[in-house]
């Protein structure tokens, strides 16, 4: 009767024990579960956060990006020695464009051989670009229409027909327009202000943006 006895009280203890176990188990599960992610955001937060100051520093970097577009500005137009107002690019004056569409006579077996042509001339020198981009006459616009069309008379239709002499062409309007603009050293006793220098070359570049050949 004893044994008998004895074994019922020592089932319920068993299964007491057997219950504080499990949510033992469970509840350091859960804890082990919650370090985990904890310790992945505060990972994500951190690499974040890494991310956000090598970007503030590279921003910060003096010179950085400035002198990266410096380098592509000097390549096309040289250094100019004029700061621009704001000490950023969003307040940059966008570059005037001058538009030309000439028609002229091309040499070749054929007496009635045309060439139709647009171009778009971009300035280094804003204040050149300015008075040859509108529609008011200016000696500045007349003489570069001048050196565009007699750079481009007396070509043949061969030549106007391959797309390396296009681009030959294209050069030496450039080239020619550069010389003619280009700033002059100043009068001996005159000092040239840093702050209003000219480009070495006023001319940025010649496009050809139409180019048609009628025979």
């Amino acid at each position: 009767m004893s044994d008998d006895a004895a074994g019922p009280k020592k089932s319920p203890l068993k299964l007491i024990i057997i219950i504080v176990a499990a949510l033992a188990v469970v509840g350091g599960g859960g804890f082990g579960t919650m370090l985990f992610l904890k310790k992945r955001a505060a990972a994500k937060t951190a690499e974040a956060e890494k991310v956000k100051a090598e970007a503030q520093a590279a921003e910060a970097a003096p010179g950085a990006e400035g002198a990266a577009h410096g380098a592509e500005e000097s390549e096309d137009c040289g250094d100019t020695g004029e700061k621009k107002e704001g000490g950023g690019h969003g307040g940059a004056e966008a570059a005037p464009v001058m538009v030309l569409t000439r028609t002229v006579n091309l040499m070749g077996p054929r007496r009635n051989a045309f060439l139709r042509c647009e171009l778009n001339i971009l300035f280094c020198d804003t204040e050149l670009g300015k008075l040859v981009s509108g529609d008011k006459p200016s000696p500045e616009r007349s003489l570069i229409q001048s050196i565009v069309l007699g750079t481009l008379s007396g070509k043949s239709v061969e030549e106007a027909s391959d797309a390396e002499s296009r681009e030959a062409l294209a050069k030496e309007m450039k080239d020619k327009l550069n010389e003619q603009f280009k700033p002059h050293p100043p009068k001996p006793g005159e000092k040239e202000d840093p702050k209003h220098k000219k480009p070495k070359r006023p001319i940025k570049s010649v496009l050809i943006v139409d180019w048609a050949i009628q025979q």
